[in-house]
C-alpha cells in the first residue's frame, strides 16, 4: 500500500509541474469541447484556475509524500 502512495505522490507532483509550466496542455481538440472550465472561463482566468490545480497538485503530492515515508 505504501508503494501506491508514494507513486500517486509522485504523479502528483509531476502533474502539478506541468499544470505550472503548460496551463493550456489540454487546450485543444476535444477538451474544449467537453471541458466545463473552458467553456465557462476567460481564456485569462482559464491560465489562472490551471496554475491554481497545478499548485494544489505539488502541495497534495507532496503531503502524501512525507505522510508515507513518516509511516513506519
Amino acid at each position: 500500500m505504501q508503494n501506491y502512495r508514494t507513486l500517486a505522490g509522485w504523479l502528483l507532483i509531476i502533474a502539478g509541474i506541468v499544470y505550472l509550466a503548460k496551463p493550456n496542455v489540454f487546450r485543444r481538440g476535444m477538451w474544449v469541447k467537453t471541458s466545463i472550465a473552458q467553456r465557462h472561463l476567460s481564456p485569462e482566468g482559464y491560465v489562472r484556475y490551471m496554475r491554481v490545480v497545478g499548485l494544489s497538485c505539488v502541495v497534495v503530492g507532496i503531503v502524501l509524500l512525507v505522510w508515507t515515508c513518516s509511516k513506519p
